[in-house]
């Protein structure tokens, strides 16, 4: 009886729940990406952190779809990723400032939001048969991202020294993410196209996102890596255990739940660099 209650009490998650359970998923999978030098982290911290990028992904696309205003919306996550980006760089360009083995975290998933969202606002063009529009706008980060490499090989890289040319190229990509250099790539684009592209329908949503996923993570070890193991499956190449995130995408009952909008824009930039900054110390204190 008391199962049968618990069954009907059950409603699915909120969208609220499950950006925390993201956030508690990537905790473990940041504690291992910082610490796994110290030998001391198990693997499967990262297993269980496979879930959150697709989980934030999902939640992304349902905050972008509902939210009132989608100019702001895109506003919060541009500054992020300009935020992120910018601090990333200097990390990189800064010997002090890195970890003692030259580690430096390549965290910023918010310039991937980016340009999933510039992407998401020509499909939506295209879907109103505003053809031109939605095609030039899907297609637009990837141009520009062209553009952008044409213009500095031929025009600013034969002119200036190498470290200028790189320090200019980091400034211009940290206002203007390219597709090929964001946190997941072509992967996580092509992710959130299918995504947003079944979002109403939340069953042929899962099943494309189930059938990409391990289409694309399993089925490249296959095809390119050799020799290949079900062991390494588990130790190296298990990227496709993110495929597990389609149970809460599946249970979402389509409800926002607790409104906590700072809340992901504040703890996923301050953890990382906590988490690196602990990291720093403890190599500098056991090496």
């Amino acid at each position: 009886m008391a199962l049968e209650d618990s069954k009907k009490g059950f409603k699915g998650f909120t969208g609220f729940q499950i950006k925390i359970l993201a956030l508690i998923f990537m905790l473990f999978d940041h504690i291992h990406y910082f610490f796994e030098f110290t030998g001391k982290i198990p693997v499967a911290f990262s297993w269980i952190g496979r879930l959150a990028g697709d989980m934030f992904l999902f939640t992304m696309i349902e905050g972008y779809t509902h939210t009132s205003n989608r100019k702001k919306y895109f506003t919060r996550i541009y500054l992020m990723s300009v935020f992120m980006t910018l601090i990333k760089y200097i990390i990189q360009f800064s010997k002090p400032l890195q970890r003692g083995d030259g580690f430096c975290p390549e965290n910023g998933i918010f310039s991937t939001f980016v340009i999933l969202i510039i992407i998401f606002k020509g499909i939506d063009y295209i879907k109103e048969k505003k053809f031109f529009k939605g095609i030039g706008l899907t297609l637009s980060p990837f141009l520009i991202s062209y553009a952008i490499a044409f213009i500095f090989q031929l025009l600013i890289i034969p002119n200036m020294s190498m470290d200028t040319a790189n320090h200019i190229y980091v400034i211009v990509s940290s206002f203007i993410p390219s597709p090929f250099l964001v946190e997941g790539g072509l992967y996580v684009i092509l992710t959130g196209i299918i995504l947003y592209l079944f979002r109403e329908n939340r069953k042929l949503q899962c099943i494309f996102f189930t059938i990409f996923i391990l289409t694309w993570m399993i089925g490249m070890p296959l095809m390119y890596i050799r020799p290949i193991s079900l062991k390494l499956m588990f130790t190296d190449y298990y990227e496709w255990m993110s495929v597990f995130a389609v149970i809460f995408m599946f249970l979402y009952n389509g409800e926002k739940g607790k409104s906590m909008k700072k809340l992901f824009y504040i703890f996923y930039p301050a953890h990382i660099y906590i988490l690196y900054g602990l990291s720093v110390l403890i190599y500098y204190l056991k090496y």
